[in-house]
């Protein structure tokens, strides 16, 4: 009777305490896999779904067009998102992009169980699952100095327009200080002062070819991003930069020289 007794008090479970989530704080994690109605389903060509964890308990997602964010609690196993508190950018971006937004929007606030093995983090509800895994191993940041930025969209506050010219053709280089790179028309190079997570640009000079149309209005986007401080953000393979006034330029690491620089 004693040795049944002193069963009945064991935990019908292996006793450990429901994860809380504090293990994922601080952290970003990147998509590797996705799984919907129990087929595997791929996301937008060119997109990765990327999620962060803040420290102070908020999350943050890119489902490849918006950002979005809010408060979140992971105890008990399952992320809790309150759906009316979840902000979201409100970019123009293309059906698939904005239904995929939607998809990622509805898992987050849809209270997905989580778990997380060594560093893969899988959110899952009865139709969907979605695997992830910490961007630090999947896909390390880059260094700003000695990569080839290729700048791939402009953006104007909470609107985001894609470079109208070949892959590779508008980028940026940064070394000792400076900035070189080509508007997709025009050579530049200039000053490019790092300072926590701020660059401070002056000097900013540029070869005086003609430049019309969209590659003309793609140049003076360029420009106006590299005056003064400009605050930047690497996440992997991917810089951001972001002026006072909400202009800036999403950017991603080039593998081959561009034949403009020549």
């Amino acid at each position: 009777m004693l040795l049944l007794g002193a069963c009945a008090q064991q935990p019908s479970d292996t006793g450990a305490p429901a994860p809380d989530g504090a293990q994922l704080a601080g952290r970003t994690f990147l998509s590797t896999g996705l799984v919907r109605d129990g087929k595997p389903s791929e996301l937008v060509q060119g997109t990765r779904i990327t999620l962060t964890v803040h420290p102070d308990g908020r999350i943050g997602a890119i489902a490849g067009c918006n950002s979005m964010g809010g408060a979140a609690d992971f105890t008990g196993g399952k992320l809790h998102v309150d759906g009316a508190s979840l902000a979201t950018t409100e970019m123009g971006c293309s059906p698939e992009l904005h239904a995929q937004d939607k998809m990622i929007s509805d898992l987050l606030t849809a209270d997905p169980r989580w778990d997380l093995n060594g560093d893969v983090l899988t959110l899952r509800t009865d139709t969907v699952q979605l695997t992830l895994q910490d961007q630090e191993s999947a896909d390390p940041d880059r260094s700003l100095a000695g990569t080839r930025w290729a700048v791939e969209s402009t953006v104007d506050k909470d609107s985001v327009s894609s470079v109208p010219t070949k892959p590779g053709g508008v980028y940026l280089e940064f070394a000792d200080g400076k900035v070189t790179g080509s508007t997709g028309c025009n050579r530049l190079g200039g000053n490019a002062v790092v300072n926590g997570d701020k660059i401070t640009f002056s000097g900013i000079f540029s070869t005086r070819r003609a430049c019309s149309g969209d590659l003309g209005t793609l140049e003076r986007a360029v420009m106006k991003t590299l005056r003064g401080e400009v605050t930047y953000k690497i996440t992997a393979d991917r810089l951001e930069l972001t002026g006072a006034d909400g202009q800036g330029l999403q950017l991603r690491v080039s593998a081959a020289p561009s034949p403009s620089a020549s």
